[in-house]
């Protein structure tokens, strides 16, 4: 029996990745990729000029989205449909700088821009893209370069999307809004009522949870919720595991991806 679970582990994990494989495109590899290098190309001109441009490139990105009326807050209700695409690159992005290979003291958390599409008739976000733009120390991560959110907004909108919302992560402490959070996500609420905070904690993708949840803040009570989502095709908890696997030489700047590259015959 103990001969056969390690070639049954081996074939759970071949079918993982072969399911990998099918379902994301090579330009989403590479893609991730190249968006954590820019991400890393933060200038000293950047955090001088930070505040000036920040309330700039926010209140440009955010005024995309068609304005809505208030509606009442139903917690069971799906507001939020999840592609795989985002979940990859925010974790990626986020296991890159907490993972088992960085000591503990030296995580730090990452920020990055969302980017969607939503249905007003059904009051349905579709969460389609994700843009890493920054880390920081473990109190709080903060967009530095620039440049990056300019490219990053000419590449959604040329997509037809819009800047939905952010993400960060929490790595080792669990998944809330802090009152730093708070602060960043009335901002963005304030230029779109609708906008979302997606949190992650790598230290939770263990295949007991999806390690992430995604938020909105009631301003006037200062006080977060939660906001109910779904996830494109069968990707679960269980998976999620496979997934971290998966995309870990990527954060650690491996081209792994290339062989995804390679003829079936090579």
């Amino acid at each position: 029996m103990n001969d056969e679970e390690p070639k049954d582990i081996e074939s759970l994990k071949k079918k993982l990745k072969e399911k990998l494989r099918n379902e994301i495109e090579k330009e989403v590899l590479i893609e991730i990729y190249e968006e954590l290098k820019d991400e890393e190309k933060e200038t000293i001109q950047d955090e001088i000029v930070h505040e000036k441009h920040e309330s700039e490139a926010l209140e440009t990105g955010l005024k995309s989205p068609p304005k809505v009326e208030p509606v009442k807050e139903n917690k069971k209700a799906e507001k939020v449909h999840v592609k795989i695409k985002p979940i990859m690159k925010i974790v990626s992005h986020s296991i890159k700088y907490a993972n088992t290979n960085v000591p503990k003291e030296y995580w730090v958390e990452v920020i990055g821009l969302l980017a969607g599409k939503y249905d007003e008739k059904n009051d349905l976000l579709y969460l389609e893209d994700a843009y890493p733009m920054g880390h920081g120390n473990a109190v709080y991560a903060e967009i530095k370069d620039y440049k990056n959110f300019y490219k990053a907004f000419a590449d959604l909108r040329a997509k037809g999307q819009f800047v939905c919302g952010w993400y960060h992560s929490h790595p080792s402490y669990g998944l809330f809004l802090s009152q730093e959070d708070m602060g960043t996500q009335a901002r963005y609420q304030k230029l779109w009522d609708k906008s979302i905070a997606l949190v992650i904690d790598p230290t939770q993708l263990d295949g007991t949870t999806l390690g992430f949840n995604i938020f909105r803040a009631n301003l006037k009570k200062q006080k977060w919720y939660k906001i109910p989502f779904s996830i494109e095709g069968n990707l679960d908890a269980k998976s999620l595991p496979g997934l971290v696997d998966f995309v870990s030489p990527l954060a650690e700047g491996k081209k792994i991806f290339l062989e995804y590259d390679e003829s079936s015959s090579g």
